[in-house]
């Protein structure tokens, strides 16, 4: 019953007659079956001396009627299957206003209370509240809008308001609103402000809904769906500039694709088909024809400015999105990751197949491939082999060589994969000489129960006309035996990936945050968990951008994502973080979790000076590979224990006292058993006093704290992209409130491009295939496992959308931030999920300016600090003083050497760069009143190099481990390190080495360099000093090969990098030298002067 207070006034009667006059012409509509299915009836008007009541036969609940209802049906809707439900129920709201305006019926008052809502989970939304419905053949009185608003009503306002209540059941507008897919928006935009001169009334908004429920019953997880090309080099070059008019050169290639780019986004886009390969891309401005490379990527061959004449009458509007690449391999990447979100060119005028519901998000059955397939993958390293006689010179040695296999060598082609003798050659020749290898008679999956040699790659030969590799072996292997050649496989390895896959196998049931881990942005946060720990208020010395991500953070999502750059001062906003929360909830506990141990280290180290003085405990648990007796916790379990040995202890006591004692100093079997149990219990207790514990990813005590059913406060999850999803979903499982910190930008996960090539369907169809059978081989693995093989094997719709997710989950963290960047864009305002530090206080501000506008587009700055920081190096000898000192070699191509580059196997060498940087280190000195003395590091991209430095600068370190004055970063007396191995590091001088120089063509020619992580982590690692020794010609040559028209192609952070340098060295900043210096060097790495 919805009741109406009398007023004792003439507007009582008024009242009566308006609700009587509104189900009379109503009743009419009810004459369908239909209309009775999706309005509510009415039964009777009743009424007494204080309510007029209005009889509905079970209508439900107004849909916002309820809080509690409205904030699950958004939590609901944050998922693509929640919304296509609550569409599937509007639509039944839709065709009842239909209803009532094709009977010329204005509803005239639909509002949140006019929306009649019984069960969530099936079709029951109905239309109610139409008591003060207007004919549009009445002439209401004044007096008779007293249920409805004063301002005019029509089918039109109908509409408008239906689309404002839409609005208020999504939380659209809310902080934590769901993102709504192109067409969703289009759809809403276009009921909200129904168009002028089309035709728009209730069928037509059916028919725009019924897509948009095809699209997303389609999409499965996939955020949108998208229709993808990219500009064919022809068209790039003079069609697409002549469409600005002039007002963008046609040189400017990246502004020229943004103009396109929004072109294509905009309102009115339509398609023509022209024929089984191509359509016509027709918008407001100009015509694309688009030539169809396969089924979801399109090449725009020809664009013109639109002309009058442009037949467009049997074209249709385009209401996806359109995704423009720059190139044939960006619009590659982005299908794959898409998954079934990459929508069909010539399927754009035919409705979708809508996908089979699931049980489980695809992101769970994704985790566990990502595993999986790790196993499966080395099969592709086993090599079917043969040993053979070997030399008379060389009899110590094991020869072997490859043999044919026809079973293997077709897999391989199917795949795609390089032939075995070619593959296997290549492992060879960058094989380090390490006993990295062994020969078995199986080539099953896993590791081998019996004893294998174990071999170590001592040379390559020709025997008898065959390609021969020669192993040193730890046991004797016969002649003449068929074998298979395969890495040896670590114990700690398989361990591990049972780990990972039992942490995904625990998060089954925890459904909201597998899908926040693919997209944070789609899950709600539970209201209750933001008053848990909360932080108080930023500390006032936090610069912008920092306190911007402590507010997103204290507010709280369901996973919070802090980007990270050089520098930006990402452990002290956490250690802070930390403190607070402590300080404000003493009882908190909290978890950090990092991928490797050198930043737990950091961590702990940051987090002791300044929790120490609040009396919190902080733990850090490792495993060591020989026994638990080593680790760092039981270190600290005997220090506790030790500890409580120093008082006298009498009375009640004595006994445990004994036994701590005896576990302490155990003499015989029954004492050691006896201190086991108790240094276990130890600790146990330790874990659970922590106040912060701090633990990597894959460490066997996050399996153990989630099988005990732990639960922290807190989770923290340092260099959080240098993980995977399964690698994260241990630790983001122990915890209420989660937190991501990392930078997409510097080293991603280990082998991340090369694992995600299985995930082409072509691919991952053949691994599927036979998986499960070959996985029987490894014990111990979770048999969900079997279940996920069968249930993707069996359902392609499935399985695509399933690849895509784990291309994503290959790299979550680079997802989300690239995601919510892309989102920033289109709708115009922050994200409130991922939040980027912008100021760095590492980098001397010329420093930071090349590797901002490398790697960050411009959006790192330097702090004030930075800015007056005094100096602690200064240069000797005519150095250079300029912060950047670039020690520029010339090309190959123009030496007279044969090479710069020496290979030895794997170990590849640029013995001029070395001499140039040990040169260079005599040209730096520590400042005669440095407070403290300043450290000095020199990287290199290739171990070989490493090698090479450190043999030619460690008679040049002296007994106090000082090379020429400066300490090692690291305070161990080490020098020289690989780029990737001193990720997280920094030293106030860093001089690097790219090694590459040759005349090679394309992408092969940078190895390493190529990847803008790699080189973006060698480059910010200094404070105050600079030195790259390389040579600038050769990598402007490389890059030019490889995108001579300059269209932005996957090299050209390479040219951004050779042009700042240049920039930088030809201008000077006032009251400063210039930011850097391009000295000349000989082929010997000599001065050239």
């Amino acid at each position: 019953m919805r009741l109406f207070a009398k007023t004792g006034t003439a507007i009582d009667e008024d009242v009566r007659r308006l609700v009587d006059g509104g189900i009379r012409r109503i009743r009419r509509v009810f004459s369908s079956r239909r209309a009775r299915e999706v309005l509510v009836e009415v039964t009777e008007v009743v009424e007494d001396e204080h309510e007029l009541g209005i009889v509905m036969l079970d209508p439900g609940t107004p849909l916002l009627g309820s809080a509690r209802r409205t904030a699950l049906r958004r939590q609901s809707c944050m998922t693509n299957r929640g919304r296509r439900d609550f569409w599937l129920n509007m639509s039944r709201v839709i065709e009842g206003l239909t209803n009532c305006h094709d009977a010329g019926i204005v509803h005239g008052a639909i509002d949140g209370s006019a929306i009649f809502a019984g069960d969530e989970q099936a079709l029951s939304y109905r239309l109610g509240g139409y008591e003060a419905c207007v004919h549009i053949t009445d002439d209401p009185r004044p007096s008779e809008m007293a249920l409805r608003t004063s301002s005019a009503v029509s089918f039109r306002q109908d509409l408008a308001d239906l689309a404002e209540v839409i609005r208020s059941a999504l939380g659209l507008g809310q902080p934590e609103e769901p993102v709504l897919t192109n067409i969703e928006r289009r759809m809403l935009a276009r009921m909200a402000d129904p168009p002028h001169f089309q035709l728009y009334d209730g069928h037509v908004a059916l028919s725009d809904l019924a897509e948009v429920i095809e699209d997303l019953a389609r999409l499965g997880t996939s955020v949108e769906g998208e229709l993808v090309l990219y500009p064919g080099q022809d068209v790039l070059r003079s069609d697409l500039p002549s469409l600005a008019s002039g007002a963008i050169p046609a040189e400017n290639r990246e502004a020229v694709l943004r103009f396109v780019a929004d072109d294509l986004l905009g309102p009115d886009t339509r398609l023509v088909g022209i024929d089984d390969r191509k359509v016509r891309v027709v918008t407001d401005l100009a015509t694309y024809v688009v030539e169809l490379v396969d089924d979801r990527i399109g090449m725009i061959v020809r664009g013109g400015k639109r002309r009058p004449n442009d037949a467009i009458a049997d074209a249709v509007d385009i209401k996806r999105r359109i995704h423009l690449a720059r190139h044939r391999g960006a619009a590659a990447e982005r299908v794959r990751r898409l998954g079934n979100g990459a929508l069909s060119w010539m399927g754009v005028r035919e409705a979708p197949a809508p996908t089979a519901p699931f049980d489980d998000p695809p992101s769970w059955h994704a985790l566990i491939l990502l595993e999986a397939f790790a196993l499966l993958r080395q099969q592709f390293r086993t090599f079917p082999v043969e040993t053979i006689a070997p030399p008379r010179s060389r009899a110590d040695l094991v020869w072997i060589a490859a043999r044919s296999d026809e079973e293997r060598a077709e897999q391989r082609k199917r795949l795609k994969l390089p032939p075995l003798a070619v593959a296997l050659d290549r492992e060879m020749k960058h094989d380090e000489g390490r006993a990295d290898w062994t020969v078995s008679l199986s080539d099953t999956l896993g590791r081998p129960r019996e004893r294998l040699p174990e071999l170590a790659l001592e040379m390559i030969d020709e025997i008898g006309g065959r390609l021969a590799y020669g192993f040193r072996s730890s046991e004797p292997v016969l002649t003449g035996q068929d074998l298979f050649l395969r890495p040896r496989t670590e114990a700690g390895t398989e361990g591990a990936i049972r780990r990972r896959l039992q942490n995904v196998v625990a998060a089954r049931a925890n459904v909201e945050l597998l899908r926040a881990l693919d997209d944070p942005a789609s899950v709600a946060m539970d209201a209750a968990l933001r008053a848990v720990a909360v932080p108080g208020e930023p500390p006032p010395d936090l610069d912008g951008s920092k306190r911007g991500a402590w507010e997103a953070i204290a507010e709280g999502r369901s996973i919070n994502v802090v980007v990270g750059p050089p520098g930006v001062g990402k452990t002290y906003l956490i250690t802070r973080l930390i403190e607070s929360i402590l300080v404000g909830t003493p009882n908190a506990r909290i978890l950090v979790a990092s991928q490797n141990h050198e930043t737990l280290i950091t961590m702990e180290h940051e987090l002791k000076e300044v929790l120490t003085a609040h009396g919190k405990i902080v733990v850090r648990v490792e495993k060591s590979e020989v026994q638990a007796d080593a680790t760092l916790l039981r270190q600290t379990s005997r220090a506790c224990l030790e500890a409580a040995l120093r008082s006298e202890i009498t009375g009640p006591l004595v006994n445990p006292y004994r036994e701590i004692r005896e576990a302490l100093r155990p003499t015989d079997v029954a004492e050691r058993v006896l201190a086991e149990r108790v240094m276990r219990d130890t600790d146990s207790l330790l874990l659970r006093s922590a106040d912060v514990t701090l633990a990597t990813t894959s460490s066997s005590f996050v399996e153990d704290m989630i099988a005990d059913g732990e639960q922290f406060d807190w989770v923290f999850v340092e260099e959080a992209a240098r993980a995977n999803g399964a690698e994260l979903i241990g630790a983001l499982l122990l915890g209420n409130r989660r937190v991501m910190i990392g930078d997409h930008r510097q080293l991603s996960p280990f082998e991340a491009d090369e694992r995600k090539k299985f995930f082409e369907p072509f691919r991952a169809e053949e691994l599927l295939k036979d998986g499960a059978e070959r996985l029987a081989s490894i014990p111990d693995l979770p048999p969900e496992v079997d279940t996920t093989f069968e249930r993707l094997n069996a359902d392609r719709g499935l399985l695509i959308d399933v690849l895509a997710t784990a291309t994503r989950l290959e790299e979550p963290f680079r997802s989300i931030a690239e995601r919510e960047k892309e989102r920033e864009v289109d709708l115009g305002r922050p994200s409130v999920v991922a939040k980027t530090l912008r100021e760095q206080s590492r980098m001397h501000p010329a420093i930071c300016r090349i590797v901002s506008r490398t790697f960050y587009d411009g959006d790192l700055v330097p702090t004030d600090r930075v800015m007056d920081r005094k100096a602690t190096v200064r240069s000797r000898g005519g150095f250079p003083t300029s912060p950047i000192v670039v020690l520029d070699l010339p090309p190959l191509g123009t030496s007279s050497l044969r090479s710069f580059e020496r290979r030895k196997r794997k170990d590849l060498t640029n013995p001029s760069e070395a001499a140039a940087l040990v040169e260079a280190v005599k040209g730096v000195a520590p400042a005669v009143d440095a407070e403290v003395q300043p450290s000095l590091v020199v990287l290199a991209t290739y171990t070989g190099q490493v090698k090479l430095l450190e043999l030619l600068l460690k008679p040049r370190i002296d007994a106090e481990g000082r090379l020429r004055g400066f300490v090692s970063p690291r305070g161990d007396g080490r020098f020289v390190y690989t780029s990737d191995s001193f990720q997280g590091g920094e030293a106030d001088v860093v001089l690097a080495s790219l090694v590459r120089n040759n005349v090679v063509v394309g992408r092969p020619a940078l190895g390493f360099l190529s990847n803008p992580q790699r080189l973006n982590v060698l480059l910010s690692r200094a404070r105050q000093k600079l030195i790259v020794a390389t040579s600038l010609q050769f990598l402007s040559d490389v890059v030019d090969g490889t995108d001579r028209d300059r269209t932005g192609g996957p090299l050209s952070f390479i040219r951004t990098l050779v042009e700042e340098l240049r920039e930088s060295a030809g201008e000077a900043d006032a009251g400063h030298p210039r930011g850097a210096t391009i000295l000349a060097r000989d082929e010997r790495g000599k001065s050239a002067r």
